[in-house]
């Protein structure tokens, strides 16, 4: 009877998880919406020869890899870290789901991090001139 009533808790559990994933991925999107409409006047001017636009698209080239090599890191230690979990505990009950939103959760993080910076940097007044 315990095993039943722990079902549900689990399915419950790894609903909200992905849930939470989808609300932060919904989030990300509306974040990296506004920075590219607050970049593109910038980026236009540097196309015809504005040094500042020509700056702010280097920075942010520079900022994509390194969130896709922070993202990279940073899953690859989560599925490390699992793994690591099940050679230490080979009996215990293992959730693929819950660690499946781990990693996923990890590799959002730097590009998450870096779009609010950027929405906050570029909404500030006198700073697209």
């Amino acid at each position: 009877m315990a095993s039943s009533s722990r079902t549900p808790r689990t399915a419950t559990a790894v609903g909200g998880e992905a849930q939470a994933l989808a609300t932060r991925m919904a989030t990300l999107h509306a974040d990296a919406g506004l920075t590219i409409a607050m970049r593109m006047p910038i980026l236009m001017r540097g196309a015809l020869g504005d040094s500042h636009g020509q700056r702010e698209a280097a920075s942010a080239v520079s900022e994509k890899i390194s969130a896709v090599m922070e993202s990279g890191f940073a899953a690859g230690q989560a599925a490390v870290m699992f793994w690591w979990g099940v050679a230490l505990n080979p009996l215990a009950a293992v959730d693929f789901a819950e660690a499946a939103a781990k990693v996923a959760n990890s590799t959002l993080e730097p590009f998450s991090k870096r779009t609010r910076a950027n929405a906050a940097r570029l909404t500030r007044p006198g700073r697209n001139r």
